[in-house]
């Protein structure tokens, strides 16, 4: 029996890995090799590793727990988890299945885009992003069109308005901005549009505009659009652990769940989605989980 089995092996998981690696505890890494961040180009805000494709840094990561001979990494797809009388059970697609004594969730999110005729097409490498701090910097100067309800576009102009002086705000959702959100738009140059989106348009695989459904074209060169972020595993769910309102797995600040010996990490327990605060929380969960095998009266 492992003495904690990760499910997840991007930032988070990875993090958590090295922190437990480093007490010789027996860790196995199920992970289904699915990033949330796959179509991004690059990761940013991320530490000495700024522009570093999202890939590279996960065979970093992995690389870097091979000097610790008692952490596994398995590809794997998780599909269930289930309690026994001194631990956990999880069991993959394929069959196989592994028990350890605690369980660490960095199972992630996965974003639900808006039904908008060729936006996934373009979604990350393609000039569709959803994060000014992700990407912002890169489209500076550009023409961008945000895409959302009035809460949306009223959180992104403002970020995105230190980047560029050409921004236009296609609302695509039922609530409208408030008459204070639209005067502060105005007064930053936004253009609002409430015409219905027909499609997005590009060409070599690059956004080039956003077709409206009175036929006009709005030319850009960069879109920012809301989506909602889902849990990508219903593992939480099943195991019992406790959401808040926005549908994130409550933890503590070492990542315990609602749930003895379960500890949740990353994107799925907190609504600050960057790739260098998904590892903080995989170090913090990874902290408190050694901590709980050697106290166990600390937490669960």
């Amino acid at each position: 029996m492992y003495d904690v089995i990760i499910v997840g092996g991007s930032a988070a998981g990875l993090s958590a890995a090295l922190v437990l690696g480093r007490f010789r505890r027996h860790v196995l890494i199920v992970d289904h090799q699915r990033p949330r961040n796959a179509p991004a180009e690059a990761a940013h805000n991320f530490f000495t590793r700024d522009g570093t494709p999202p890939g590279e840094l996960l065979q970093i990561g992995r690389e870097q727990l091979r000097p610790y001979p008692t952490v596994e990494y398995r590809p794997a797809e998780v599909i269930s988890l289930n309690a026994l009388e001194n631990g956990f059970e999880v069991r993959a697609a394929d069959g196989a299945a592994w028990q350890g004594r605690r369980v660490l969730l960095a199972t992630g999110v996965r974003d639900e885009l808006p039904a908008i005729p060729g936006l996934a097409d373009y979604w990350g490498k393609g000039g569709v992003h959803h994060c000014p701090y992700c990407d912002g910097w890169e489209v500076r100067d550009q023409k961008i069109v945000l895409i959302g309800n009035g809460t949306v576009v009223a959180h992104l102009a403002p970020l995105l308005a230190s980047l560029s002086n050409d921004i236009a705000a296609c609302l695509h959702g039922e609530q409208q901005p408030s008459a204070e959100e639209i005067e502060t738009l105005n007064q930053m140059g936004v253009a609002l549009v409430k015409v219905g989106i027909e499609s997005i348009e590009g060409s070599s695989g690059h956004v080039s505009g956003v077709r409206l459904q009175d036929g006009r074209l709005i030319p850009c060169q960069a879109i920012f659009v809301g989506t909602k972020p889902q849990q990508h595993s219903p593992l939480a769910q099943q195991i019992g652990c406790e959401f808040d309102d926005h549908g994130y797995v409550k933890v503590d600040e070492l990542g315990r769940t609602s749930v003895p010996n379960v500890h949740a990490a990353g994107d799925m327990a907190s609504p600050f989605h960057q790739v260098m605060a998904a590892a903080a929380s995989g170090l913090a969960a990874g902290s408190g989980i050694n901590t709980d095998i050697v106290f166990p009266e600390s937490g669960s």
